[in-house]
């Protein structure tokens, strides 16, 4: 099961970093194997870049919606009352900022935002769906610490560029930091 949650883990990664390696090498993380940047102990892969407002929005929106989903999907199948209250939070904090990400991205001419998923991110998804009762609630808060840790990095550094959703990413960033010290909270349960 741990490696099912490190394959889905690294396929996160790599739906995240795809346009940052996309000019460069590819990474040599392995996914049986996960290491830790020097940068706050994130995952490798987890310094999520984004240099246009395109790829900045076309990332967000992926994590956006997976966050929504897979949340949604807790709070069907979740025993937990603590899991359940941050699922309920997270599809209300994320649809919000998918509003607002929205109105920013075509504040920036940006109208290609997705409305779907990736194929990595349904991975993780269908992974929660097919997950046991007793492994659900452990799976689905793993993904969010990942989730979280790639989108404060992701937001992070895309705040420091000019724009709309640069405005966004700055406003949003505390939210993405406690729902990170949130799900890593229940990480610990």
């Amino acid at each position: 099961m741990h490696r099912h949650l490190l394959l889905a883990t690294a396929a996160l990664a790599l739906a995240f970093t795809a346009p940052a390696f996309s000019q460069q090498s590819s990474p040599t993380t392995s996914p049986t194997q996960p290491q830790t940047s020097e940068q706050n102990d994130l995952p490798a892969g987890s310094e999520a870049t984004a240099s246009t407002p395109q790829e900045f929005a076309t990332m967000a929106a992926q994590s956006n919606m997976f966050e929504i989903e897979s949340s949604r999907l807790a709070l069907e199948k979740t025993k937990s009352d603590d899991v359940r209250e941050f699922a309920q939070q997270m599809v209300d904090d994320h649809t919000k900022a998918g509003e607002e990400m929205t109105q920013a991205a075509a504040s920036d001419g940006v109208n290609d935002v997705p409305k779907t998923l990736d194929a990595a991110h349904k991975q993780m998804v269908t992974q929660l769906e097919n997950a046991s009762a007793d492994q659900f609630d452990s799976d689905y808060v793993q993904m969010q610490v990942m989730a979280h840790q790639q989108a404060v990095a992701l937001f992070s550094g895309y705040s420091k560029q000019q724009g709309a959703l640069a405005d966004f990413a700055e406003k949003t960033l505390p939210t993405l930091q406690q729902h990170l010290e949130h799900a890593q909270q229940l990480a610990k349960k």
